[in-house]
């Protein structure tokens, strides 16, 4: 049955003036979770004038103050996430209340949402393959590529063991034994593509639209996997707006004998993406709550902070310290841009509660703005929460991809045809989407051990796959002018090859690994 002459849902903001409630609330929620941790900092963040110029600062000292000590890390995830939920409002009709007094299973009835189900006609393949540039990497050639990256410091080595152990164990792909709900089914970078190739069950989730449906069918018939997904009026759910109806039918379809696994990779721009990641959030506490065994999967945006470990941080630079006669001119650049440009990466770090230092890794950029911050800080939260508490948690931060959505752009496209001449590799989506999925397999058929007294931010610095971003010698956000006017001078002078040398010998790095442009915003599609 659809849900024509049903209740409708939505989940808003608090009132206030539209164009400022977005930064409102994003401070407020930020506020609440450093409170109990860094006073101060809680009132800069309170008392700050410009949000959205100052909002990269904040978010830094944020990371860096979860890195100090495993109390620090779960305390602000805690509370970050109870004031997003004593904050947004749930509206059921004519009912306005907090989401935090709604007991969300009681507000739609079970059978609200129909189901589609696509089962696949081919053969699952019997092993991993990666398209890469002209060519397609397996086996030994995959394992040489890995070696490659994670000698160039593309990928962490604990991504590249992951990838690895899949090569050895061809017969985990199909995920046997897992269930995958995947939000964002459609998303460039979402592993719903190669599960449903490899032979996976996946509960797909993504916005109504019949040709975005008609699409992820046509996947689905031609893989070797199984598909299910919800149907409001048309094929598809909007999440902020059907997250109670979704609670029942995320349960009704995880059967005793199938372990579920939670994907998020449903993102959107703006408030909206807050108010998005705020609703998978209560789908993920109530599939969590009622399914000991649930594990869970998300992905990490390229460009954003992490805690990355001193090892990380002494390679950057030791980079710094070779660069040779181009250190000189990157130097001066630096100094005429009064030191906005090309500055020096991990210029402080922090002690964690066992000694252990660690850097910041701040890739950040101004124009992507607060709320994109906050709302991948959320799934952030969770997966710390759950990670702490023993569940299975694969968080991979994603490498920079050319997707849709940065071709679009100008500017972006234009900074990232520059950017792998500092050593950063740019994939494209067919390549990353295969390994993120890969390394998503390896997370949940073997999960590597933790110690006990691990710092909980670990999880996201030990498996990531940021491209070089973490390992280079400059601060991200402050190569990302200099790459976007060398893109495009590059771009403009077209064969005109003296000039395009002059252009890398200055900016170029140790490597030049890449592909033409990266990822700048997962968005829901």
């Amino acid at each position: 049955m659809g849900t024509e002459g049903q209740s409708r849902w939505d989940l808003v903001f608090p009132s206030g003036a539209p164009e400022r409630i977005g930064d409102m609330f994003a401070t407020a929620v930020v506020a609440d979770a450093v409170r109990g941790y860094d006073a101060d900092l809680a009132q800069t963040v309170e008392t700050c004038r410009d949000w959205r110029c100052s909002y990269r600062t904040v978010f830094r000292g944020l990371t860096a103050l979860a890195a100090s000590s495993p109390a620090a890390s779960v305390g602000i995830a805690t509370e970050g996430l109870r004031s997003a939920r004593n904050l947004l409002r749930l509206v059921t009709g004519a009912t306005v209340a907090p989401l935090r007094s709604v007991d969300v299973e009681k507000v739609a009835a079970p059978g609200t949402l129909d189901t589609v189900r696509v089962e696949g006609s081919a053969k699952p393949l019997g092993r991993l393959e990666v398209p890469y540039r002209d060519t397609v990497l397996a086996e030994e050639s995959l394992q040489r590529r890995l070696t490659d990256w994670r000698r160039a410091g593309i990928v962490e080595p604990g991504f590249a063991a992951a990838v690895e152990r899949v090569i050895d164990h061809p017969e985990w792909l199909a995920l046997p034994g897992f269930r995958v709900i995947v939000t964002g089914a459609a998303a460039e970078l979402g592993p719903l593509r190669p599960l449903l190739r490899w032979g996976a069950d996946v509960l797909g989730i993504d916005l109504p639209g019949t040709q975005r449906w008609q699409e992820l069918s046509r996947l689905a018939e031609s893989g070797a996997g199984v598909l299910r997904y919800p149907v409001t009026a048309d094929p598809g759910v909007d999440i902020t707006k059907q997250f109670p109806a979704l609670v029942h039918w995320i349960r009704a379809h995880l059967d005793a004998e199938v372990r579920p696994v939670f994907g998020l990779y449903a993102n959107d721009q703006g408030p909206e993406g807050v108010r998005l990641a705020t609703a998978q959030d209560v789908l993920v506490e109530d599939l969590l709550e009622h399914r000991p065994d649930a594990a869970l999967a998300f992905l990490g945006s390229p460009i954003d902070c992490y805690a990355v470990p001193e090892e990380v941080v002494a390679e950057a630079h030791a980079r710094l310290h070779g660069r040779g006669l181009r250190g000189a001119d990157q130097n001066l650049l630096r100094l005429l841009s009064v030191s906005t440009l090309c500055m020096p990466n991990y210029r402080t770090t922090v002690a964690d509660h066992l000694g252990a230092i660690w850097g910041v890794a701040d890739a950040l950029v101004p124009s992507i703005g607060p709320n994109h911050a906050l709302a991948h800080r959320i799934p952030r939260w969770r997966a710390v929460l759950a990670h702490t508490a023993d569940r299975t948690v694969s968080y991979t931060v994603a490498p920079p991809t050319s997707t849709r959505a940065v071709r679009a752009e100008r500017s972006l496209a234009a900074a990232y045809r520059g950017v792998h001449r500092f050593g950063v590799e740019v994939f494209e989506p067919a390549t990353a989407r295969a390994l993120l999925a890969a390394k998503l397999v390896a997370d949940l058929m073997a999960p590597p051990a933790v110690p006990d007294d691990a710092n909980p931010e670990s999880l996201f610095a030990v498996g990531a796959a940021h491209g070089g971003l973490w390992r280079q010698p400059f601060e991200p956000h402050s190569i990302l002018p200099v790459a976007a006017a060398t893109g495009s001078v590059a771009a403009a002078l077209g064969s005109v090859g003296a000039a395009t040398d002059y252009v890398r010998s200055l900016f170029g790095a140790t490597a030049d690994h890449g592909t033409e442009s990266t990822q700048s915003r997962m968005r829901r599609r």
